[in-house]
């Protein structure tokens, strides 16, 4: 991308918000619209909950706040697949199930957005017994002296390049045969070996949920897809300032191929996480009872992305947009998104 735009940053928000890694322009449509008041939501110790939601249909299941944040700065649907339950209390702490995995928001937690992956392969294959190994028998293998077993070729190659120990875990046995499959178990994971020679996620998530629902451990209700939303994604967060060459930004995205060659419109800029792949999408920014119509295309240039990722940005607009959002006196004010439904656009 090019690097000579001009960019405002934001300063850091204190509040608990969804993470920043691509700065958009909106297209203008002024139309004003009743709407609940604006407001940050907050990281709460036994809640992840808040307006920032981006629902699934794949699965019918929303993610949100700390979960959405890990998910998509972690891996998404690669490596936790798409989440198969909504978020609940269990035993005192929100959980969350995925296909490939289930989240903890433990307050206490160090890792990132303090949200902690449960053993599910441990706890998947719990009363099976997998025979150790010991350094002298594994050759070139890895071995693993705190579960006395080992790791190598594709699945160790693998579990190096998506994350390792701080996403997998620790192998929990060796590459053994199920069902005419070469696998392998770690605290947190499956690995299969396809028949192309590809690793593969097990559905171990899915296969814990199931257990627990048949224990009556978890709520069937629970698992049961939700209701269609009026809008795909919904975000709050304060919102400051921004100034460019609307013209020449809009052409560079034409370059790009972020918009149609006959795109005709004024931009309007804001920021957003990139991994939700908003380009050309329609959304309704609003402030108070005002709202405007947009539409994303990209104006930030990468060495900028690992800035506004730290952060924390939740939203920077375009002047044009205060103004049309109300009078502007300079500093920050709160607004929400909503994003409609591909093909469903005003």
């Amino acid at each position: 991308m090019e690097s000579s735009l001009p960019l405002r940053r934001a300063p850091r928000i204190k509040r608990f918000v969804i993470p920043i890694s691509l700065a958009i322009i909106f297209a203008l449509s002024a139309a004003p619209f009743p709407t609940q008041p604006a407001g940050v939501a907050e990281a709460a110790s036994t809640n992840t909950n808040s307006y920032n939601s981006v629902y699934y249909r794949q699965t019918g299941h929303y993610l949100r706040d700390a979960f959405l944040n890990y998910w998509l700065m972690n891996g998404g649907v690669n490596i936790y697949g798409y989440p198969i339950t909504e978020e609940f209390e269990l035993g005192g702490v929100p959980v969350q199930y995925f296909q490939r995995a289930r989240f903890e928001y433990r307050p206490e937690s160090t890792r990132p957005w303090k949200v902690e992956l449960t053993h599910t392969g441990s706890l998947v294959t719990e009363g099976r017994s997998f025979e150790q190994v010991t350094p002298a028998v594994v050759g070139e293998r890895t071995y693993f002296a705190e579960t006395a077993h080992s790791l190598g070729g594709t699945f160790s190659q693998f579990w190096l390049n998506n994350g390792g120990l701080t996403v997998f875990g620790f192998p929990i046995s060796e590459e053994i045969q199920e069902n005419g499959v070469i696998v392998q178990y770690f605290e947190r994971a499956r690995f299969e070996l396809t028949s192309q020679g590809r690793v593969q996620l097990g559905h171990v998530g899915a296969e814990l949920l199931s257990r627990h629902v048949a224990a009556g451990i978890v709520d069937p209700a629970l698992a049961g897809a939700q209701n269609r939303p009026g809008y795909q994604m919904s975000f709050r967060g304060n919102a400051t300032v921004f100034n460019a060459n609307w013209e020449r930004v809009i052409e560079l995205n034409k370059g790009w191929g972020n918009l149609p060659r006959d795109y005709v419109g004024r931009g309007l800029y804001a920021a957003a996480p990139a991994d939700l792949r908003l380009y050309g999408r329609m959304a309704r920014v609003t402030r108070g009872n005002r709202s405007v119509f947009v539409q994303f295309i990209d104006v930030i240039n990468w060495p900028d992305i690992p800035y506004v990722r730290s952060k924390g940005i939740v939203i920077d607009l375009g002047q044009e947009t205060f103004e049309a959002l109300g009078q502007y006196n300079g500093g920050r004010y709160e607004v929400s998104f909503d994003v409609f439904w591909p093909g469903e656009e005003p």
